[in-house]
């Protein structure tokens, strides 16, 4: 094997092992994100969940008013202040 062969074959020994060691990196920056996009989209249906618990209690208390409101013969818009509403 002359010169000339011996440092391409070490050159390309040193481009594979590199190659090998990017392509380590990707994979395990893919699987980082990977986890990272599933603990997001956990935190999304929580979220959700508890923005239609919340929706639900708004529009139960929306009800309530509007019964009391009718009990004492005033409107939502029209009802006094200071009676803690």
């Amino acid at each position: 094997m002359t010169d000339l062969e011996r440092r391409l074959t070490a050159a390309l020994e040193r481009l594979s092992e590199q190659y090998e060691t990017e392509q380590r990196r990707h994979s395990e920056q893919v699987g980082a994100l990977q986890r990272q996009v599933e603990a997001l989209r956990a935190r999304v249906e929580r979220q959700t969940e508890e923005n239609d618990t919340l929706r639900r209690q708004v529009e139960r208390l929306s009800a309530q008013v509007t019964r009391l409101s009718e009990c004492y013969g005033t409107s939502a818009a029209a009802r006094p202040r200071g009676h803690g509403w």
